[in-house]
């Protein structure tokens, strides 16, 4: 039998994300050295503390979260694209 709750959603678990800022980090890396990165719309330098992953191909659209379909934005760019897939 098991236990305690299952962390089932899209975006996975803990290690999963991690990862995934991991290799944004690696990928989008900034001039201000490792650690950094910019947002790749406004250009925003962006550290683990301000860094939110946003899908190219949303949710909505069966976008997931893998390597391909993500880059590094800044929360206000984020917010701003939104879901693209908007139920009238």
């Amino acid at each position: 039998m098991r236990r305690g709750t299952t962390n089932g959603n899209a975006r996975g678990n803990t290690a999963d994300r991690t990862r995934r800022r991991a290799y944004l980090f690696r990928t989008y890396q900034s001039d201000y050295g490792p650690g950094t990165c910019r947002c790749y719309r406004c250009g925003e330098v962006l550290t683990r503390a301000t860094l939110t992953i946003d899908r190219i191909v949303p949710g909505c659209k069966g976008g997931r979260y893998v390597q391909k379909n993500i880059r590094p934005a800044c929360a206000q760019c984020n917010s701003q694209t939104g879901s693209r897939c908007r139920r009238n």
